[in-house]
């Protein structure tokens, strides 16, 4: 993170650096799909309470199902990235990590009880993990500028947070291909990793 330059304008280059890393793996990927019937997902997305599906922990946040995925994926790692990175870049590096881990974990532990079978991909852990990590900084950090980021992020992303409740089963049955658990273990991932670092110096 040294290697790029301080400020506004430095922190939302190495954002687009890391969302252009997201965007390569998924073209890869439909290219892959579409010239081989290869799926990344299956040998790298997150398979729930499956030995091979370990490795999904840490790689299943690089991946995405669709277009329409992964552009609403970057939209909101766009805004949340920036105004993280504005406050801390090493800090924020942490709270990703928290999140993939918890994300990760969680759903490898209890993930596709709604949805059998189901293999679980998508930066969602992570936003969520920044939404939780910037929300809880104004409540274990000390200072103005914490509090106001934070009510700032409960503003604008406080309706997201109903996304950690399992989603609703219609009346045939079918279920919205959500993972909650993603994104409950991503939010709770957040608020630890503000809490574990509440005294570390941003």
């Amino acid at each position: 993170m040294s290697g790029v330059k301080r400020g506004p304008v430095g922190d939302l280059s190495l954002v687009v650096s890391w969302l252009s890393f997201l965007w390569v793996v998924f073209i890869v990927d439909v290219v892959l799909r579409a010239t081989s019937n290869i799926w990344i997902a299956n040998w790298l997305g997150l398979r729930p309470r499956d030995v091979d599906g370990l490795v999904g922990i840490i790689t299943s946040h690089m991946l995405h199902a669709n277009v329409a995925h992964i552009i609403a994926n970057s939209i909101s790692l766009l805004i949340l990235g920036w105004v993280a990175c504005g406050y801390s870049r090493t800090l924020t590096a942490a709270a990703v990590g928290y999140s993939m881990l918890t994300a990760g974990l969680f759903t490898w532990c209890i993930g596709s009880w709604s949805t059998p079978g189901a293999v679980h991909v998508g930066a969602s852990g992570i936003i969520f993990g920044l939404i939780g990590w910037l929300i809880a900084n104004g409540i274990f950090r000390r200072g103005w500028f914490p509090l106001f980021l934070g009510v700032i992020i409960l503003v604008l992303y406080g309706g997201a947070l109903f996304g950690v409740l399992p989603p609703q089963v219609d009346e045939k049955g079918n279920v919205a291909p959500i993972s909650w658990e993603m994104h409950l273990g991503g939010l709770v991932g957040g608020v630890m990793a503000s809490w574990h670092l509440r005294k570390t110096k941003a």
